[in-house]
């Protein structure tokens, strides 16, 4: 995988309530302090400007986290509705959440895997690029 750039965000899903993002390992969710040279709220910024919302404070709103070192599927809500939504989800503790290893075993051999993001609550697909 490439380093992370601002140029380089991939989405996983997007409707009009949620975006799903792949987050790069080696990447802050957001920063307040200016010496972080990039955010995923930077790269969110930069791809998608008109659903940055001044009233939150980074712009966006991170429905969970992922440490800086991991790499995986982010939900970003895109209103205040959906991010009750999100937030009582996972009080009530109905997300499930799962993590897959990509294992090297060669420099020219890599074992396949998968991931999956399941919510009982909010309706994703997968995306046509995955299947």
């Amino acid at each position: 995988m490439e380093p992370g750039s601002v140029e380089n965000l991939s989405i996983v899903y997007q409707s009009s309530d949620f975006l799903v993002v792949n987050k790069h390992w080696d990447l802050r969710i957001d920063s307040k302090t200016w010496r972080e040279t990039l955010t995923l709220q930077k790269q969110l910024r930069h791809h998608f400007p008109e659903l940055a919302d001044p009233d939150t404070c980074y712009g966006f709103r991170f429905c969970h986290q992922l440490d800086f070192s991991t790499s995986g599927a982010l939900c970003v809500a895109l209103n205040k509705a959906a991010a009750g939504s999100a937030y009582r989800c996972f009080k009530e503790r109905r997300v499930t959440k799962a993590y897959l290893a990509l294992v090297a075993r060669t420099q020219n051999r890599v074992s396949q895997s998968w991931w999956s993001w399941n919510m009982d609550c909010m309706l994703a697909t997968q995306c046509p690029r995955c299947c």
